[in-house]
């Protein structure tokens, strides 16, 4: 927790800000008020033994945090997962191809190093699964996505198929099918209209002005990438698709933050940016790329955001959302069903390799061609669903908990060496930056606020 920070009482955190401010949060209640250092105490004792031997004065304090919603009535319940909902999911992301068309100098997965494409009746069995779970469900919809190990459109005509097929699938069930793809943007005129015309939303990675992206993601044979995926952008800009960017900070590029909002929004119709700092693995150690310093990435993500509101475009960093409950940082901790080329299944998307010590963990199942159909690890899927905020001891007492959720499993795992969850570097940016929001709420309104709605 943030230094000094305490739990005096499940779910409901004591935060020392600054000389005599403390915030009072309750994150199930999305209420916190600005207090001072007696006020605080006052909170403490009051939760421990009630109003008796309270002044009239002290009570008062309690009431006007009561009427602020901070400490009326019962405690939420949390945004906890039932355990007994079963494995059926209905949403699938499909890793086409660990082929790449960039050599991004920062690859946590080395596209392009190898060539694997997935099969075509692999991609059909995933979504035949997905679309018949959907019904069982009751659902309305169900999901195919594309991501990578490699660029997903590199696989251009299976990308196609599976798009055709999910919607003939849709058709025949009743069902909407959503479907979506991250991509790098190096794309033609032809798979861009493709796209706009078929698929629910695109992320496209763009690092930032040209001289940033050409650095960074270079194409495959050492050209920029910037002019391309700008193209792209413009593009899906003039469209209905709903499209964000993903732009990787590193050491070289985290003073240019602010100014990459500004770039980003005045060359593009940008809605939503998401930034993160690169995570030091894989080709990073080849290309000596580094992550930026906590504290220029908290300092310099808090201007970018707030130049983003003024500009009407909602930056953000998966690691502090204050707007969410969750008790899953993402989809890995049990119900995530991503199949890679090769056919294995992961509930992560950065665990592509089966000598990834983090494999035994997140790689559950497989196609398996005689049966043409999956087959999954029970024990493993039983574990994974364990791996949710509620269950992980190092978070129990931290203000950030059923925001970041645990933040990002295979970081955090990779940082333990082992199947425990003891946090990760990210974690000093998630309270900073949660704290950061939090600031701009109390500043806003001047003392207590009610984040509901």
């Amino acid at each position: 927790m943030t230094a000094g920070s305490r739990s005096v009482r499940e779910e409901l955190f004591v935060i020392p800000r600054a000389e005599d401010v403390h915030y009072v949060y309750a994150p199930l209640r999305r209420c916190v008020a600005a207090v001072n250092a007696d006020a605080a105490s006052l909170v403490a004792r009051y939760l421990e033994s009630g109003a008796s031997g309270l002044s009239e004065d002290e009570m008062a304090v309690i009431d006007a945090l009561e009427q602020a919603g901070l400490l009326a009535g019962p405690a939420p319940e949390p945004p906890v997962f039932p355990s007994d909902c079963g494995f059926r999911p209905h949403e699938v992301t499909l890793f086409l191809t660990s082929r790449c068309n960039l050599r991004c100098r920062y690859c946590y997965a080395d596209a392009g190093r190898k060539a694997v494409d997935m099969g075509w009746e692999t991609a059909r069995a995933a979504i035949d699964l997905v679309s018949r779970n959907a019904g069982l469900l009751g659902s309305s919809n169900f999901g195919v996505g594309f991501h990578g190990g490699g660029e997903p459109t590199i696989a251009w005509e299976l990308m196609v198929d599976c798009v055709r097929y999910a919607e003939e699938r849709a058709e025949a069930t009743g069902l909407d099918a959503e479907i979506y793809t991250a991509t790098n943007g190096v794309i033609d005129q032809e798979q861009r209209e493709y796209i706009a015309a078929h698929f629910t939303s695109v992320n496209v990675s763009l690092d930032g002005p040209a001289d940033i992206q050409d650095h960074n993601r270079p194409k495959a044979q050492g050209a920029g990438s910037y002019s391309q995926v700008s193209d792209t952008l413009k593009f899906f800009g003039e469209t209905d698709i709903h499209f964000g960017v993903r732009a990787t900070i590193t050491a070289e590029t985290v003073q240019r933050m602010p100014e990459i909002v500004e770039a980003l929004h005045s060359e593009f119709k940008l809605e939503y940016l998401q930034m993160e700092p690169v995570w030091e693995c894989t080709r990073c150690f080849a290309s000596g790329e580094r992550p930026p310093s906590h504290d220029e990435f908290i300092v310099n993500f808090v201007e970018a955001a707030r130049l983003g509101r003024k500009l009407g475009v909602d930056v953000s960093y998966s690691g502090a959302r204050l707007g969410i409950l969750t008790s899953k940082f993402c989809a890995a901790p049990g119900d995530g069903f991503s199949v890679l080329p090769e056919g294995v299944v992961t509930s992560c998307f950065e665990i592509t390799e089966s000598d990834d010590p983090r494999a035994d963990i997140f790689h559950y199942g497989r196609y398996e061609p005689d049966s043409e159909s999956f087959v999954f690890d029970e024990g493993r899927i039983a574990s994974l669903s364990k791996l949710s905020v509620e269950n992980i001891g190092f978070c129990k007492d931290c203000f950030c908990k059923w925001h970041c959720a645990g933040d990002c499993l295979a970081k955090a795992l990779y940082v333990s060496g082992s199947a425990k969850h003891e946090g990760s570097p990210r974690c000093e940016l998630n309270r900073a930056l949660t704290l950061a929001s939090l600031d701009d709420l109390v500043e806003a309104e001047r003392g207590a606020v009610s984040m509901k709605g």
